[in-house]
């Protein structure tokens, strides 16, 4: 069975296995990706990541590493929300539709929440 071309091979073997649980940045950008792999696996986990760092920045008082921190959390939410947008086209599940307006929601909180940050940013690098 592990000779055919597209059989699937144990974890730890190839690594085919393992690139399967979760969608290829690529894929997901182009919207060819399972919507919820692409949601809770890029979207909330990831973006839990980057919030956790940064808050770990913010306690070490390391404004430098919350500048950088900050600009690519907002890179990485627009390529993030762009693929949620894009793999919630295939269907029309409601789970498609709560996707595709929490797009809206979650780019209004991220420009809110970046702003108030990088304006407190701006007043701790200034010394105000």
């Amino acid at each position: 069975m592990l000779n055919q071309p597209n059989a699937e091979a144990p974890i730890g073997g190839d690594g085919r296995a393992m690139r399967g649980l979760i969608a290829s940045p690529l894929r997901a950008w182009s919207g060819d990706a399972p919507l919820g792999q692409v949601f809770w696996g890029y979207g909330v986990f990831v973006s839990a990541l980057l919030i956790t760092a940064f808050i770990g920045a913010l306690y070490r008082n390391d404004i430098w590493i919350q500048e950088a921190l900050l600009l690519a959390f907002l890179a990485y939410t627009v390529w993030i929300l762009t693929a949620i947008w894009r793999c919630s086209e295939a269907g029309t599940s409601v789970w498609h539709m709560i996707a595709r307006l929490l797009t809206f929601t979650w780019a209004a909180n991220t420009l809110l929440v970046a702003g108030f940050l990088q304006l407190n940013l701006l007043e701790t690098a200034l010394g105000l």
